[in-house]
């Protein structure tokens, strides 16, 4: 796994990964969350590859969107996929390094000896990111619940009295935006893109090949050893990447306005939607493969 040497009794192979097609936020993965997305792409890989799952010593797994009441996805997906309880499930978060980073994190487990066989990956729903709620009202059902007594109308009115308007009742939409500098990722794209004067022409045409080489695997079947089908609710199936575009026009894509700053050179065309999806990879010891 790394260029240099080291010293390490083992060393770390990479077998085999798969992953679920992307899909725009609030379409057709609308229904699965973090954990059922990194479900599918669990047991699509143990099927294809027919893996024991009783070897598996650790899953380890990358996410940026968690649920409040299941924060460690990696041992969700254990429970759910219904593999060996005995399994220990590892998450971590680094944005969007995050599935990169359970990878590393899982070969040098098996560099150190401490198991031979791991599956590493990450997933997130766009579509189910929770909506916090505003801080007044959160200390306001602190005081109802969390004081002890049971409730009473004294109570309750004084718990509404640190309420200042509507507003302290709805739930604030999370937002894609780092929090030490407030801005957006597309903001930092366009800055990143300044700095190192890539041009929008440039950027115009690298997002062009990237859907034409997209849709050119999709339909020659490239993908489909990668890409396992996703069972929705309902019945339904989803086999293929719905992100991509089949045809482009380059003069419309030409015409678009940059979307996240006057003056900007990002546009729709040149930038990624918020999408669900989930991928994972088998690693093994040398040994062991």
């Amino acid at each position: 796994m790394s260029g240099t040497k080291r010293h390490h009794e083992h060393e770390t192979v990479l077998v085999t990964g798969v992953r679920t097609p992307f899909a725009r936020a609030f379409g057709e993965l609308a229904d699965l969350d973090t954990i059922a997305l990194g479900v599918a792409a669990v047991r699509g890989l143990l099927e294809r590859t027919g893996i024991d799952p009783a070897l598996v010593g650790e899953v380890v797994w990358g996410s940026v969107l968690f649920r409040s009441d299941a924060p460690n996805t990696a041992r969700e997906i254990v429970f759910d996929a219904n593999l060996p309880r005995s399994i220990p499930g590892v998450t971590l978060t680094r944005a969007c390094l995050s599935g990169l980073n359970a990878i590393t994190y899982a070969a040098c487990a098996i560099e150190r000896g401490q198991y031979e066989v791991a599956i590493a990956g990450g997933s997130d729903s766009t579509s189910n990111a929770e909506a916090p709620l505003p801080r007044r009202l959160t200390r306001a059902l602190a005081e109802l619940f969390m004081t002890g007594g049971g409730l009473s109308w004294r109570k309750i009115r004084r718990a509404l009295g640190r309420l200042e308007s509507v507003g302290d009742l709805l739930p604030r939409m999370p937002r894609i935006a780092e929090r030490f500098t407030g801005l957006t990722m597309g903001q930092h794209a366009d800055d990143m893109a300044r700095a190192n004067a890539i041009s929008r022409e440039a950027q115009d045409r690298f997002a062009m090949r990237s859907h034409e080489r997209a849709h050119a695997a999709i339909v020659s079947g490239r993908f489909d050893e990668e890409v396992v089908p996703v069972e929705l609710p309902g019945g339904r199936r989803l086999e293929r990447d719905t992100i991509v575009r089949a045809k482009i026009d380059p003069e419309k894509v030409a015409r678009l306005r940059p979307v996240f700053r006057e003056g900007g050179t990002i546009t729709a065309a040149s930038s990624s939607p918020l999408t669900d999806g989930a991928s994972c990879v088998l690693l093994m010891s040398t040994e062991r493969a």
